[in-house]
């Protein structure tokens, strides 16, 4: 029991981080859409980042009960469960890559727009620093593998993964608090 409840925080873990990744993707989306936007939407954000994951780890957890309930839940023989938790993982997958793709033109047209200063050049370089900047922040490395089954680059995938998801919440640390002159 001690084993599967370990396995059920980790899984929450797991999905709560990648919905947390799409409430700062919403929440910039929204920053740059929204600029008078009073309401900040701080609940429904919570209830995002907290409460989608719980959700689905309740609904996996039932169903690991019912349809595999063998050993520490660590082996998926049935395809079953596994798809509670990852078909929601991809659907934040998906939409934050979306809203990274929009974010990037809302940068792309305020950089053409005639207020902003420089060449051509320069321009290219602030969109240029502007999207490394933000893959780090929506998790868009996620997307490389997202949509490959598991068996077919699990050690590519693991190797990618580690190289560059295990240095994400450093990199967001220092380029968002600890490079902010506001932070």
């Amino acid at each position: 029991v001690g084993c599967k409840a370990i396995l059920v925080f980790f899984q929450y873990g797991v999905m709560a981080n990648f919905y947390w990744l799409l409430v700062e993707g919403l929440y910039l989306h929204i920053l740059l859409v929204l600029i008078f936007s009073p309401n900040r939407h701080f609940t429904v954000y919570l209830l995002i980042g907290w409460g989608i994951p719980t959700i689905f780890i309740i609904t996996w957890t039932v169903t690991r009960i019912i349809l595999e309930d063998t050993g520490c839940w660590d082996t998926n023989e049935h395809g079953g469960p596994w798809w509670v938790i990852r078909i929601p993982i991809l659907i934040s997958i998906i939409v934050n890559f979306i809203l990274f793709i929009s974010i990037i033109r809302i940068l792309l047209q305020k950089l053409r727009s005639p207020d902003v200063g420089g060449n051509d050049q320069s321009q290219y370089k602030r969109l240029a620093k502007s999207t490394l900047l933000l893959i780090p922040l929506f998790g868009v490395h996620y997307t490389v593998f997202a949509l490959f089954p598991d068996r077919s680059s699990n050690n590519y995938k693991i190797i990618f993964e580690l190289c560059l998801g295990s240095f994400q919440g450093l990199i967001v640390a220092v380029l968002y608090c600890f490079l902010n002159s506001e932070v």
